[in-house]
């Protein structure tokens, strides 16, 4: 094995040992050339070590080991590589083990309760569906999504268990990310899936052959809790996001704002790097309002969101911080060089706004005296504007 990260290494080691093979790990291409070859039977190359690419070997393996099956574990995968050569996404264990002939392929369970379930599978979903109605836990119309692929997904991994060290079944964490976001909550989904166990453990009950039951209860109760864990961590992760997104622009809100800011504040500091960060108040968002209805004013909002997302630059954020507030976050960007990234969104349909930026560290160093600077000057932008126009005759009402 030519890894260099160790948590690869013990991973693919839980794996690989318990099926019989002896694992020798090279952290390197310097480490792997002093290894015998010869005596090698199987090869799993990273592609991303300290001192080159994993592929370099082929040559070498071709010469010295003919034998010896080569397959290329990787998060990389580009023409480098020889097409005849098997690839394997990086933490792919199960196709690794596949590969090496250290499985059989074909998934074909052993266990009898795989073929029990197959044959069951209506009448479990049925059964599913049925204690999910009369739960007290949930709702009375809470109905299991997908219900018929969470089993088939379930009954497939039966045949192919994978040690706690290796994560979740592909496949049914696959099915159980989409049958957890058709959930209302998260509360619902983990409860139907308590029931999902329980309608499996009535349906089954002693039909498991005995000298079976105990492996046989051991797979199932694991692909269930499982499942919760995938069902639980897909929730949060969906909870994380609503926390940090303003659902009627759908960008970033002031609370990813802050996060981010303290981060590139923390990360200037110690690469004396420079950002700026702009303020942006929509103009005549009231005006709207009373004239069209907050409908009309939703859609300004969202055409600004829409320009400044087209417009800025890969690597440049914005974010509606508020009312007819936003902000952009400019990445090793100076004052002078925002004005005019500004007028990308404003020749690009964005509606009229008005807007006053700040420098790290030129005007402040931490996020809230930042934020306060341009603030001040997107303030100082609008009376400048106001005097211009009552100088020029210009009738100006205020929004």
């Amino acid at each position: 094995m030519v890894e260099d990260d160790p948590k690869m290494v013990r991973l693919l080691r839980l794996a690989l040992e318990p099926e019989g093979w002896t694992v020798v790990v090279a952290a390197d291409l310097a480490a792997a050339r002093r290894v015998d070859l010869a005596a090698v039977d199987a090869v799993v190359l990273d592609r991303n070590l300290p001192d080159g690419d994993g592929t370099e070997l082929l040559d070498e393996l071709d010469a010295a080991a003919p034998h010896a099956t080569v397959v290329v574990h990787s998060t990389i995968d580009d023409e480098r590589r020889p097409a005849e050569v098997p690839f394997v996404d990086k933490g792919d264990v199960f196709t690794l083990l596949e590969l090496l002939g250290a499985r059989d392929a074909s998934g074909d369970p052993q266990l009898e309760i795989a073929g029990m379930l197959r044959a069951d599978a209506g009448a479990l979903a049925a059964d599913w569906a049925e204690l999910c109605r009369w739960d007290p836990m949930l709702p009375p119309d809470s109905r299991p999504a997908i219900a018929p692929a969470v089993i088939d997904a379930i009954v497939s991994a039966i045949g192919r268990p994978q040690p706690l060290g290796w994560g979740p079944d592909p496949e049914v964490e696959q099915v159980v990310e989409a049958f957890a976001m058709s959930a209302p909550s998260i509360d619902e989904a983990i409860e139907q899936l308590v029931c999902l166990r329980d309608a499996a453990t009535r349906r089954l009950g002693d039909r498991v052959p005995a000298e079976e039951a105990a492996e046989s209860w051991s797979r199932l109760h694991m692909l269930i809790d499982r499942c919760i864990g995938i069902a639980a961590q897909r929730h949060t992760e969906r909870l994380r996001e609503e926390a940090l997104t303003d659902p009627l622009t759908r960008l970033p809100n002031r609370r990813a704002l802050d996060r981010q800011l303290r981060r590139e504040c923390a990360r200037g500091a110690r690469y004396d790097r420079r950002f700026t960060v702009v303020v942006i108040d929509l103009d005549g968002l009231k005006a709207v309002n009373d004239r069209h209805g907050h409908p009309a004013g939703d859609a300004h909002l969202r055409r600004l969101a829409d320009a400044l997302g087209r417009h800025l630059r890969a690597g440049d954020t914005a974010f509606r911080i508020g009312g007819d507030e936003f902000a952009v976050l400019l990445p090793e960007t100076t004052a002078d060089q925002a004005a005019s990234l500004l007028d990308r969104p404003r020749g690009g349909g964005a509606p009229p706004f008005s807007w006053g930026a700040a420098t790290f560290p030129d005007d402040a160093t931490d996020p809230e005296r930042l934020l306060a600077a341009a603030d001040d000057r997107l303030l100082a932008q609008r009376a400048a504007r106001t005097v211009d126009l009552r100088e020029s005759g210009t009738p100006h009402r205020r929004a």
